[in-house]
């Protein structure tokens, strides 16, 4: 049999699905000729991957590559592009900085993907561990009338592994909780964080537990309202104080009711008047006593004024002078009599009364 006729035998038969399928097919090719490809880009982080054992990647430069998807416009729209991964696989690589070849993985179906930069440099430096205690820190504040007791974490210390030059910037593990408004003592599971000297997040290595379970201890506790005292100074020289003026007047204490109740009241630090002359206004600090807190007042306004003593008056009478006293009278004198003179003594050869006229006559 000829070539021509088993072709045409071949047509003959079954004829009918030959010319759909056809039909199916040209439609087909009509369909993905003239449907428009879309582009777009990303970028996207690079994860080293598959370092070898007792390393680890501290550095990627550049840490992000560009990467241009194309695809139909239907399946753009459908996929998640930002599941795609940039790749540096470091199998086989050394201490130190690397060239490694990129590589697009997850990329969605029906799309092509292309990473504008093929090579990345990596540096890998020796994997270390080194354990350190937790510190609590609180921030807002506990309702009023209620105290934070000392925080705890549990456990109290962590692992800490990653490369070794970040390890040596380490200076502390922190759990940070919040207490705005509590009440009673609550426990909260907290994400540890690492900080350096400096107090900046360190986010590189990785912590073994990655969360602690903090206790924050809150109690009730006693209030009361006691006056504020100024403490004030000497003022200058022949100056006193007339007026001390104290706003607020009275301060509100918390703490234990044992401790509470021996508080009569709260002194500020000492204010320097030696050398006020008339009006002053000081801002001076409260000074509260050992496990007592104020509610929200920690210093006072104090206005002082100072004048002039006023000296005391003189007496009218001087006073005797030293070794002076009382003129004592006489015996024989009445203390108001007056001392009689003596006569005085006639001298020889006066005449007068005094003469002696006895004798011849």
């Amino acid at each position: 049999m000829s070539i021509i006729r088993q072709i045409i035998i071949a047509v003959k038969n079954e004829w009918p699905l030959k010319v759909i399928s056809i039909l199916l097919a040209v439609v087909l090719w009509g369909f993905v000729v003239t449907q428009e490809l879309v582009h777009t880009d990303k970028t996207l982080p690079i994860e080293a991957v598959n370092a070898p054992p007792g390393l680890v990647a501290t550095v990627i430069q550049p840490p992000t590559a560009k990467v241009e998807f194309k695809g139909p416009q239907e399946a753009m729209d459908k996929a998640k592009l930002t599941q795609t991964r940039v790749v540096a696989d470091l199998s086989g690589r050394v201490l130190g900085e690397n060239s490694v070849v990129l590589e697009i993985r997850s990329v969605p179906p029906g799309i092509s993907a292309s990473v504008e930069r093929q090579v990345a440099r990596v540096t890998l430096d020796a994997r270390s561990s080194i354990q350190r205690s937790v510190t609590v820190e609180t921030i807002g504040k506990q309702a009023q009338g209620f105290r934070l007791q000392t925080p705890h974490a549990q456990p109290e210390t962590v692992t800490i592994e990653g490369a070794s030059s970040e390890l040596r910037t380490v200076a502390r593990a922190v759990a940070v909780v919040d207490i705005s408004g509590l009440t009673n003592t609550v426990q909260k599971e907290v994400a540890v964080e690492l900080r350096d000297e400096r107090n900046v997040l360190i986010s590189g290595p990785q912590i073994q537990p990655a969360q602690v379970q903090v206790t924050v201890p809150i109690r009730s506790v006693a209030t009361k309202t006691v006056p504020i005292t100024p403490q004030l100074s000497d003022p200058p020289a022949s100056y006193e104080v007339s007026s001390v003026q104290t706003s607020p007047s009275t301060v509100t204490i918390t703490g234990e009711e044992s401790a509470v109740e021996d508080v009569e009241y709260i002194r500020t630090v000492e204010i320097g008047i030696g050398d006020l002359r008339g009006r002053g206004t000081f801002t001076p600090t409260l000074v509260f006593p050992e496990g007592i807190e104020s509610v929200g007042v920690g210093a006072a306004t104090v206005k002082v004024t100072t004048q002039q003593a006023t000296l005391p008056e003189a007496s009218e009478e001087e006073p005797a002078e030293p070794g002076e006293g009382p003129t004592e009278p006489k015996p024989g004198l009445s203390p108001d009599s007056e001392e009689i003179p003596k006569p005085a003594e006639s001298g020889a050869g006066s005449s007068g009364s005094g003469e002696d006229n006895t004798g011849g006559g």
